[in-house]
């Protein structure tokens, strides 16, 4: 039956703007909006070091549906070194780099195989003679509400079979349900393999058949956090062999440290600066929001946080292995509530029940395919400065002494 060994990748989102930070220098900026192309370029480092027979790109190369030309030239470079090595890269085209798009289009080398948006299967035969069908589909369109199984035919003749998907699949909430599938759906066609995308986290819906999201090589804001990469995979016979492989250039972190006490300024910025030093890694940066909880702090400091801030980015600015703290929050005890009686819960509680309200009434704009694409975002920053204020005014109440004058 013979052996095959491929590399599974998805969400690669070159070109991602990286919106929402504030006061970040060029330097580092540069190179967060460079981090999702060295992590594809790691991918290629590693397809060539394990000898792989292919790559599998499982879906938004791009950010956008309109592809910046000087990235397609970076990316045609990479495949080539690819083809240098014999290695064969297969690729669909998800929601966010949809066929439908307008741009330049520039010629791949011949080892780069794109699936169209009608279903297809390309076959891949090596010189021992094993021959793998693979399947994909491309997205003609951003919203593609179809059923993914319609797509997808076995066709025998193979010793694998290994689909790709960009899709949801049933049950998932925190995704736009584009192309969604059942796990049982994609278990019934009896595939060696799915190489899964969209979702950008790591997941194993299954070992038997492996059904596997490889999430996105790169994290690109504080809401995918962790380390990030890709999947070296080696089938023969019944036996997979599934590695994870580290790809990301900039990790973002949130650390929490629980102090008993900050006495003084001083306290607080080496509480910070080992925070930070513990996040730190070899040969990569990382993007910081820093909690530090105590049961007090001197009240003046609750007002600079910013200051404390600025000071701690300036320590970071020139180093290649930077910690970059982009937030900073000085956090009560959990403990901490305000008397029910309190004319300040009172004015507190009436504002939640007024926000409640809203979100009611603006619940249907969320469920809404095209409109949540544009809300996401809001909704997010929304929820961050509440949380922010929420914490600046206990804060504040705690350093009075439960009193705000």
């Amino acid at each position: 039956m013979g052996n095959v060994k491929f590399i599974h990748a998805a969400d690669l989102h070159l070109d991602s703007p990286f919106k929402g930070l504030q006061n970040v220098p060029e330097t580092i900026f540069h190179r967060l909006q460079n981090s999702p192309f060295l992590a594809f370029q790691r991918i290629v480092l590693t397809a060539i070091k394990e000898k792989v027979d292919f790559v599998l790109l499982s879906g938004d190369l791009y950010d956008g549906e309109n592809r910046i030309l000087s990235t397609q030239i970076k990316l045609r470079k990479e495949f080539e070194k690819l083809k240098g090595h014999g290695i064969q890269v297969y690729i669909i085209h998800g929601n966010h780099d949809h066929l439908g798009g307008n741009w330049i289009k520039i010629d791949y080398p011949e080892n780069v195989h794109i699936f169209s948006d009608k279903g297809e299967v390309k076959l891949f035969e090596k010189q021992d003679g094993t021959k793998v069908h693979i399947y994909g589909f491309s997205y003609p369109k951003r919203h593609v509400m179809d059923r993914a199984i319609t797509y997808y035919t076995k066709a025998e003749g193979a010793d694998f079979h290994i689909g790709m998907l960009h899709g949801s699949v049933e049950g998932n909430t925190d995704h736009s349900p584009y192309l969604s599938f059942s796990l049982q759906e994609l278990m019934d066609m009896n595939f060696s393999y799915w190489a899964l995308g969209h979702i950008h986290k790591q997941e194993q819906l299954s070992l038997d058949p492996p059904i596997i999201y490889a999430g996105n090589p790169q994290g690109r804001n504080r809401k995918e956090q962790g380390e990030k990469g890709c999947f070296l995979v080696s089938l023969e016979d019944r036996v997979t062999d599934i590695i994870f492989i580290p790809t990301c250039d900039i990790y973002w972190e949130k650390a929490k440290l629980l102090q008993k006490d900050i006495q003084s300024f001083d306290d607080l910025l080496e509480t910070c600066r080992e925070q930070l030093e513990s996040l730190r890694k070899e040969d990569c940066a990382v993007m910081a929001e820093l909690h530090i909880q105590a049961m007090s702090f001197p009240e003046d400091l609750v007002v600079k946080q910013a200051e404390l801030l600025e000071i701690l980015q300036e320590e970071e600015e020139y180093r290649k292995d930077f910690v970059w703290p982009y937030a900073l929050t000085l956090l009560m005890p959990d403990t901490f509530h305000l008397d029910s009686s309190n004319p300040l819960f009172q004015m507190i509680k009436r504002q939640s029940m007024k926000e409640e309200l809203i979100n009611n009434a603006v619940k249907p704009l969320f469920s809404h395919v095209i409109a949540r694409k544009y809300l996401d975002d809001a909704l997010e920053e929304k929820h961050l400065l509440l949380e922010e204020a929420e914490t600046l005014l206990f804060q504040l109440i705690n350093a009075k002494g439960g009193v705000l004058k």
